[in-house]
């Protein structure tokens, strides 16, 4: 009885403990004026719902760990070697002493600490943290200097070509970050830093320094090479650092409209649904099939979509072996809890997710010239949508606007729309082989040999 009153006791005093805690960190934060950091969110892994949808190889580097939740994991292991070499080439190339910039990174320790989400459970010697932000910072500016401005970055870094597209994409994952703060810490030179991050961003289709963009994903393993479809690009418009090299691209990718959305009140902003969605509009055969048409955006400006006038109009997207990668790490950087956005990537994979069911969907996209595929197959393509199908986010203005305007349209056009379908179905069923025409006028032909049979053995000929 004395020892339940007392375990009573001893559990009561860890709520109001943990309480205290709790409440001592919103004050500080609130006397701090960082109650709300809505685009400095804390470095951290991926959402445990994510990886449990079948999406861990996207989320785990292949080489080599950046920051602290994958370092010295067995699959990294063997990149570990090149940060300790890419440090040595950095402090040589710009003159710095490693004692000197470990005391440097040192002196930040608190807010550099602060920076990452780390488990109650998990405790990370200083020593530990400043020494992985020192060689993970001098290795990512290392690699991102040579990777433009060298004419054989493969034997200045001394990796072959396909690590070196394995430590980019490295680069990318959520919890493969260090804070941008890091970076800046290390390279004074701001000229030199801009650069740096200009060649990160070309090397993933971005070239802020023609302001222009190839579309929207880029295979990383042609090295960056811009191609002559381009869109505005303005990164520096986002106020403050960014977070980390994944919130740069994140803010890179996603400019400002330019054309002022389509006049019809689409970006009137409404409240957020807190209900998930994945904005079922039908597949393109289907869309197709109710006389919707899709056609590549004129302008290419951005994810957003527009509907106008019956016409689904897409920007442009090539689909190859990264896609997959860059676009699910950025649509888990959105759903982080402490990223205050608009969900507009992960939205878009949803969007393009529920148009895309078949291999004819991804056939129709590539003639419309709206998708360039990279891959082995439109199947391919198919199943990589397919897979991401599982994802669910929550309803934004813009997409709902776009799913109640077709949803209008079929409406009414319902009578015109039931025709169109009835003509899809017909020639899909008589017209979509040479074998089927064929069939269709042996059947035609057959059908007016027995109406003559028929009418001449009750006409018969009189002699």
């Amino acid at each position: 009885m004395v020892s339940e009153k007392m375990k009573e006791m001893l559990d009561q005093h860890e709520l109001e403990q943990s309480l205290e805690k709790h409440l001592k960190e919103l004050e500080q934060q609130h006397n701090s004026n960082q109650e709300v950091k809505k685009n400095r969110p804390k470095i951290q892994r991926v959402p445990p719902y994510l990886e449990g949808m079948g999406f861990e190889k996207y989320f785990t580097p292949k080489l080599i760990s950046f920051g602290l939740f994958h370092h010295r994991h067995s699959y990294t292991m063997v990149g570990e070697r090149y940060k300790f070499m890419w440090t040595a080439m950095y402090l040589k190339d710009t003159n710095q002493s490693h004692r000197n910039l470990y005391d440097k990174i040192n002196s930040h320790y608190p807010e550099l600490k602060d920076s990452f989400r780390i488990d109650d459970n998990t405790s990370y010697h200083r020593l530990n943290i400043v020494s992985i932000c020192m060689l993970d910072g001098c290795s990512i500016l290392q690699v991102l200097d040579k990777s433009d401005n060298s004419a054989d970055p493969e034997q200045e870094l001394k990796v072959s070509v396909d690590q070196l597209v394995r430590v980019h994409q490295d680069m990318l994952l959520l919890g493969n970050q260090i804070p941008f703060q890091v970076l800046k810490i290390i390279c004074s030179d701001e000229t030199k830093l801009d650069k740096c991050l200009k060649n990160f961003l070309k090397v993933h289709g971005v070239d802020t320094m023609t302001g222009k963009r190839q579309d929207l994903i880029s295979n990383i393993s042609t090295g960056g090479q811009v191609s002559k479809d381009h869109v505005i690009v303005q990164a520096e418009e986002e106020k403050g650092d960014p977070a980390h090299l994944l919130d740069y691209l994140h803010r890179a990718m996603l400019t400002k409209e330019s054309d002022g959305g389509d006049g019809d009140g689409e970006n009137k902003l409404k409240q957020r649904s807190l209900h998930l969605r994945k904005y079922r509009i039908g597949s393109i055969r289907e869309l197709k099939d109710a006389g919707i048409g899709v056609e590549k955006h004129p302008n290419n400006t951005s994810f957003h979509p527009r509907f106008i006038d019956g016409k689904l109009r897409l920007p442009e997207l090539t689909v190859d072996g990264s896609t997959a990668l860059i676009l699910l790490n950025l649509a888990a950087y959105e759903m982080c809890p402490d990223f205050s956005n608009d969900f507009q990537i992960s939205s878009y994979v949803v969007f393009l997710s529920s148009l895309i069911d078949q291999p004819e969907d991804v056939k129709e996209l590539r003639f419309a010239g709206i998708l360039i595929n990279e891959l082995s197959s439109d199947k391919e393509v198919a199943d990589l949508f397919n897979r991401m199908d599982t994802l669910l986010v929550p309803e934004t203005a813009r997409y709902a606007h776009i799913r109640d305007k077709i949803r209008d349209h079929f409406e009414s056009n319902r009578a015109q729309i039931k025709m169109l379908g009835w003509k899809g179905e017909a020639y899909n069923t008589f017209f979509r082989s040479p074998w089927t025409i064929i069939g269709l006028l042996a059947a035609t032909l057959a059908l007016i040999l027995t109406f003559i049979q028929t009418w001449f053995t009750v006409h018969p000929k009189h002699s």
